[in-house]
């Protein structure tokens, strides 16, 4: 059976992991979770997802993003930790390929979260997703340049830290060919640029670091302090 055929039945188990907002109920801080259940914080999300409402199951209706809406998987991680938060009867499990299930009850119809997996994977935990060696990095129609991994960690961090309120937030996400794209937190009136930083292996040697941010001299946008200064400044002698 399809995973969607197999979570559309009410009161029958949901396939997959089990999802939590908060971690088993008495589990212990510091033991690892169990392989039946998935901390909602933890969990990968995909850029996209579309949504289905299974219907005519016999199950009363749950409520989703949209009938049949797509959502972005910021959208779905809300909505997920809310109903898990706050919807003592609700349940919710995901399935290795990523797929995510949700009813308000084991009464209801299960609404399913269908990740894009063209769209990437938003990147909440730098250290262990940005993983090359370098990147090629472009941006701002400037010529590509070398970035280290640390140079590149450093920026997607910057780029996604929250912003003021009500102004465009920034965003990182890996794509399927592990290229990293990222955008820096924008202008109420303008979009901001997208970089692409593209795996390539680390050049021989780096050269000196700048003695005012650390970064290397290749690192340095000429339209964007990612790490505190536009210019390299040559360490003193």
């Amino acid at each position: 059976m399809t995973p969607q055929q197999t979570a559309s039945q009410p009161n029958q188990p949901l396939p997959g992991a089990r999802l939590t907002a908060f971690g088993p109920i008495g589990w212990r801080k510091g033991t690892p979770m169990p392989e039946t259940h998935r901390l909602l914080s933890d969990l990968p999300m995909a850029a996209k997802y579309a949504e289905t409402i299974a219907t005519g199951d016999g199950g009363y209706s749950s409520r989703g993003l949209g009938w049949g809406a797509a959502g972005t998987g910021d959208e779905v991680r809300r909505f997920l930790g809310s109903c898990l938060t706050h919807l003592p009867c609700s349940e919710a499990s995901v399935q290795e390929d990523g797929t995510i299930h949700y009813r308000q009850s084991r009464r209801h119809s299960v609404v399913t979260f269908t990740p894009d997996t063209e769209s990437g994977v938003i990147i909440t935990d730098p250290a262990s997703q940005v993983t090359a060696d370098a990147y090629r990095v472009t941006g701002h129609d400037r010529t590509p340049q070398v970035w280290s991994a640390a140079g590149v960690r450093r920026a997607v961090a910057d780029a996604t830290r929250p912003g003021p309120i009500d102004w465009p937030d920034g965003w990182a996400l890996l794509m399927p060919d592990a290229t990293i794209r990222f955008a820096p937190r924008g202008f109420p009136w303008s979009a901001a640029p997208v970089y692409v930083g593209e795996p390539v292996p680390a050049p021989e040697t780096w050269g000196p670091s700048c003695a005012q941010c650390g970064r290397f001299e290749s690192e340095h946008d000429p339209k964007r302090a990612w790490a505190g200064c536009w210019t390299f400044q040559p360490p003193a002698d």
